[in-house]
C-alpha cells in the first residue's frame, strides 16, 4: 500500500476516534457508567464476601443527578454521592428516607429528624462500618451521583437486585413524617 492510500484511512480513523470519544464522555457523565465499589458498608448487597480479591463493578444510572433526582431517586436505592464532610470522596448508600420522611437515627431510638425538601437521609446497609447520615444528618440531592442498577462483575453476581429497603429499616421510617413504612 502507498503512503498516499494509507492517509486516508490514518485521517478516518482519528476522525472516528475524535467523534466517538466526546460521545463516550457524555454518555459515561450523564447516562450510564460503569463503577467499582469497595468497602464493606453496603454488605450484603454489595460485596457480600470481603475475603475475595475483587470488588463488585455496578452498572449506574447517572440520569439522577440535578433536577431530575427527586423524580427519579426513591427509598431503597443504592446511590453514589459525593460525602457532605470530603468533596474528594465517593460514598455508596442506600435511601433510607426521601424529603419530608421523618427518620428515627440509628443510636438515638429517642429522636426524629424530618428530612427537608431536596435532600435524603443515607445509610449503608452494614450500619457498624458505615459513615452515614446517622452522623452527618440529611444530605442534598445535589450531591448524588448516580444510581446503582445491578452488579455486573463478578459473573456470578450479574443482575442481583440491589433495589428495595431492607425490612429492619422499615420500623424507623415514617413516610411524609405520618405512618410507618412497616405498616404498609
Amino acid at each position: 500500500m502507498s503512503s498516499a492510500a494509507a492517509r486516508p484511512l490514518w485521517r478516518k480513523a482519528a476522525l472516528a476516534v475524535a467523534v466517538a470519544a466526546p460521545v463516550a464522555i457524555f454518555v459515561t457523565d450523564n447516562i450510564v457508567s460503569l463503577q467499582m465499589i469497595s468497602g464493606r458498608s453496603m454488605q450484603p448487597a454489595l460485596n457480600p464476601d470481603s475475603n475475595r480479591l475483587w470488588r463488585d463493578v455496578v452498572l449506574m444510572d447517572r440520569m439522577v443527578q440535578g433536577e431530575m433526582a427527586p423524580r427519579r431517586l426513591k427509598r431503597g436505592d443504592v446511590v453514589t454521592l459525593v460525602s457532605p464532610s470530603d468533596p474528594d470522596l465517593l460514598l455508596v448508600k442506600r435511601i433510607v428516607a426521601m424529603p419530608h420522611d421523618c427518620v428515627v437515627p440509628l443510636g438515638k431510638p429517642n429522636s426524629f429528624v424530618r428530612v427537608p425538601k431536596g435532600h435524603c437521609w443515607v445509610e449503608g446497609d452494614e450500619s457498624f462500618h458505615s459513615g452515614d447520615s446517622s452522623s452527618f444528618g440529611p444530605v442534598s440531592l445535589a450531591l448524588i451521583r448516580g444510581r446503582a442498577l445491578t452488579p455486573v462483575w463478578p459473573p456470578s453476581r450479574f443482575g442481583a437486585s440491589l433495589a428495595g429497603l431492607p425490612e429492619w429499616k422499615k420500623p424507623r421510617v415514617y413516610a411524609n413524617g405520618s405512618h410507618r413504612l412497616s405498616e404498609q
